[in-house]
């Protein structure tokens, strides 16, 4: 899976999930990766209802499974101000991993996709890098590498 740079949004000043699923979707549609925002944010929202999406240590992994996204995305989300989250260590979120895949796409790549970025949320030299990076080629490149199985140090 390609990830580029412009998939990547640094300091996002939101103040709700609600509003960080209207900035993503927002984002996929000017960036061509979906075909109506409206319908991507609802999706992120039905599915955030079903079972909270954060994880620990500041993190979460909100997926949007529709009929707009052309092609499975991950964006990655760094928040200017943590926001509330259900998550497993009861943190706030700051770093948003942000999934869309095509309706097809939805019991195979989805999975996958998830799969690889929550393994690589249980490594602490990912998370510090995350974390503490303000480098989007750096981001990147670090991001690519684990949603493709590789690692890099």
């Amino acid at each position: 899976m390609d990830f580029q740079k412009k998939n990547i949004l640094l300091n996002v000043a939101v103040t709700s999930k609600e509003e960080l699923f209207h900035v993503i979707a927002h984002h996929a549609y000017e960036s061509g990766i979906v075909t109506n925002a409206a319908d991507t944010c609802a999706a992120f929202i039905e599915r955030e209802a079903q079972y909270s999406t954060g994880l620990q240590e500041g993190f979460a992994i909100p997926h949007a499974k529709a009929e707009p996204v052309l092609e499975p995305t991950v964006l990655f989300i760094r928040l200017e101000q943590a926001i509330e989250w259900e998550t497993f260590d009861d943190s706030a979120v700051k770093n948003v991993f942000a999934l869309m895949v095509p309706k097809k796409d939805e019991g195979t790549v989805h999975l996958q996709m998830l799969s690889r970025l929550a393994t690589a949320l249980l490594e602490e030299t990912f998370i510090q890098q995350i974390q503490q990076s303000e480098d989007k080629a750096y981001l990147a490149e670090l991001i690519k590498k684990e949603m493709m199985g590789e690692k890099i140090v």
